[in-house]
């Protein structure tokens, strides 16, 4: 049996409950795309076929993310017969899957005498001009039957052959379909961004895990050091092989978190194993995967974000896209993994794991709170010192 090819179509309307001014805005957002473009190329000629393969299952995905937002699309298998262009209310619209036009129409939705063109053809005609009846439906199923729990209000998923993707020679079809399939600057948003504790939770998680390993080196470097000062009769070269050791022990440091931060932010992961465990990845402004040169220059800003009095870091808090200085001077972005360029944006902001919040009690509020405490209790024991 052939295996059957599937289309979103982006019905131009808005479910109950949702309003057009919340909606069209978040659909721009979900798409990557400017409103003013996504109003004037895919809201003004909606219907409008946007994507079309044959994974039915990301089709669904895609469908059920529009859903979230309050637009309508359906989900359609178009046969053998070449695409439409429809005119309502005096616009052209389209172009999108013959056997939508012939539901709609069988439902009464449209008229008989409705005006459409094929794509390709320039010419307009009423669709009862149409006689050549569709393809019959084969005798089995196809093989992936439609998810009825399907975001949509409709089905019109129809069990006919392929249909030819080509989409030219048109008037209308010179203006390309806008699907989400081109990467675009990542948008501001928390569905996008990640924010400033879940990035300090893994940020601790990658202190902890380079403070175990440098701990040993320095471990490993000073029992070396105390047995050369132990072959030595000569103090001063004792001290030089002193020196020695902690210049060696601070290189290795240096080095280690240098190549630790940009092999794996500009490696296939994407993310320390910080940021991997909390579901984040390092990306540039489409968010793609960036190179060891850019990853290089993000681990070098962070010298000057702790310089600073640490401010570099806590502008993650408060900037628009969530960027600390160092993400500002590289061009990076912290992001969930979800977000992937050229693919709509995530509809939900996955939310922080309860250990998250866990990792920043235990690492960062505990030492914070025994110092204050310290704090406190400094002036009654300096007191009871003197006394």
């Amino acid at each position: 049996m052939e295996n059957s090819t599937y289309a979103l179509v982006l019905t131009g309307d808005v479910l109950p409950g949702h309003a057009e001014e919340t909606v069209w805005p978040a659909l721009a957002t979900y798409f990557r795309m400017d409103l003013d473009k996504l109003r004037t190329q895919l809201v003004a000629r909606a219907p409008l076929a946007i994507k079309q393969g044959d994974d039915l299952g990301k089709l669904q995905t895609l469908q059920a993310g529009i859903a979230a937002l309050g637009a309508e699309a359906e989900v359609c298998a178009p046969d053998e017969r070449a695409n439409l262009f429809v005119v309502l209310a005096n616009t052209p619209r389209g172009p999108m899957p013959r056997v939508f036009v012939d539901d709609r129409i069988e439902r009464g939705l449209w008229p008989m005498r409705l005006s459409v063109a094929e794509v390709g053809s320039s010419a307009w005609r009423p669709y009862s001009d149409f006689s050549t009846p569709p393809p019959a439906a084969p005798a089995e199923p196809p093989a992936q039957a439609f998810d009825e729990n399907a975001f949509t209000s409709r089905d019109t998923t129809r069990a006919y052959k392929p249909t030819s993707k080509a989409d030219y020679g048109h008037n209308l079809a010179a203006v390309a379909t806008p699907t989400a399939v081109t990467p675009q600057p990542l948008p501001a948003g928390d569905t996008v961004h990640a924010g400033f504790w879940r990035r300090v939770a893994a940020a601790l998680i990658d202190g902890l895990l380079i403070g175990i390993v440098l701990g040993a080196v320095q471990v490993g470097v000073g029992v070396g050091a105390v047995g050369s000062l132990a072959t030595m009769n000569d103090a001063g070269a004792g001290m030089a092989a002193a020196i020695g050791s902690m210049l060696l022990f601070f290189v290795i440091a240096f080095v280690g978190q240098w190549l630790y931060f940009a092999l794996f932010e500009a490696g296939a992961m994407q993310a320390t194993p910080g940021k991997r465990a909390l579901g984040l990845k390092v990306v540039d402004d489409v968010g793609a995967r960036i190179g060891f040169g850019r990853a290089t220059g993000r681990y070098f800003g962070k010298i000057v974000s702790g310089a600073i009095f640490y401010v570099g870091f806590l502008m993650a808090g408060f900037t628009e896209r969530k960027q600390g200085l160092h993400d500002l001077m590289a061009s990076t972005y912290v992001v969930f993994r979800e977000v992937q360029p050229g693919e709509p944006m995530p509809a939900a902001r996955p939310p922080m794991p309860w250990w998250g919040w866990l990792v920043n009690i235990v690492m960062l509020g505990l030492p914070i709170a025994a110092i204050a405490f310290a704090l406190a209790m400094f002036p009654g024991v300096l007191a009871s010192l003197h006394g």
